[in-house]
């Protein structure tokens, strides 16, 4: 339930509770890879981030990745619809133990592995991140959840999120578009920030994995609505010659 009092604010105030935010630098939490945070891709509170890419091509592991950098200094809801909590949580242990996670999951490690498993447990059980694997999750479920403690939410994958009420009869695009103005809504009404996956369109492979942001699945609001678009690739899955763990993260 929201009350709505006073339309808008002063601009006086609303400068000095910028330039005060400005001062302390705490609304920008790190990506984790330098690169990225050199362009200035870090987390700010009230933008919606896109992060799109093609079955396979590590959407899951870099957000995963971003979200334990995230997590050192603001909360993470990870809302996952596409994996359960339990292989989501070993993905994040073996990434960031950084053993292979088929040798994790059949607990085929070496001594030394299992030394630095013990070590990523523990620090891994500190960081404030909270994991939703429930496929019936909403915008409003979201919301409420940003509400009680507000940070970085990251949904995965946005496709696969419940049309949003009184969308029923509209057709897949104009219901995708829904739910990315509900999630821009929640960035910007809570000043958290989102950070959405999405697929992209089958065309990418005809362009030798070369994405582009027009390739968001089902709807161009998708990239109308967010903030900052990332797409991902993964060269060796089209390019021989390629290595098989380098990826391409695109700005």
């Amino acid at each position: 339930v929201r009350v709505r009092g006073a339309a808008g604010d002063r601009l006086g105030d609303i400068l000095t509770s910028a330039m005060a935010a400005l001062d302390e630098k705490e609304e920008v939490t790190t990506t984790g890879i330098e690169a990225l945070d050199r362009l200035g891709c870090g987390f700010r509170m009230g933008e919606f981030t896109i992060l799109a890419g093609r079955p396979s091509h590590g959407k899951t592991a870099l957000a995963l990745h971003l979200a334990r950098a995230a997590a050192h200094k603001v909360p993470v809801y990870i809302a996952s619809l596409e994996m359960t909590k339990d292989a989501l949580a070993l993905r994040c242990l073996a990434a960031d133990a950084k053993v292979a996670f088929g040798a994790l999951r059949e607990s085929a490690l070496s001594q030394t592995e299992y030394t630095a498993v013990a070590r990523s447990l523990e620090t891994l059980g500190a960081l404030p991140i909270t994991i939703d694997d429930h496929a019936s999750v909403n915008l409003a479920d979201l919301r409420r959840a940003m509400v009680a403690q507000p940070g970085l939410l990251i949904v995965d994958y946005v496709q696969l999120l419940p049309p949003p009420p009184g969308t029923a009869s509209q057709n897949r695009v104009q219901q995708v578009g829904a739910l990315s103005r509900g999630l821009k809504a929640i960035a910007h009404d809570l000043k958290c920030s989102v950070l959405a996956l999405s697929q992209l369109n089958r065309q990418v492979e005809y362009r030798s994995g070369e994405p582009q942001s027009s390739d968001l699945k089902e709807s161009g609001d998708l990239e109308q609505d967010a903030d900052r678009i990332l797409l991902i690739t993964r060269p060796y899955l089209f390019d021989d010659s390629e290595l098989p763990d380098r990826c391409i993260i695109k700005v």
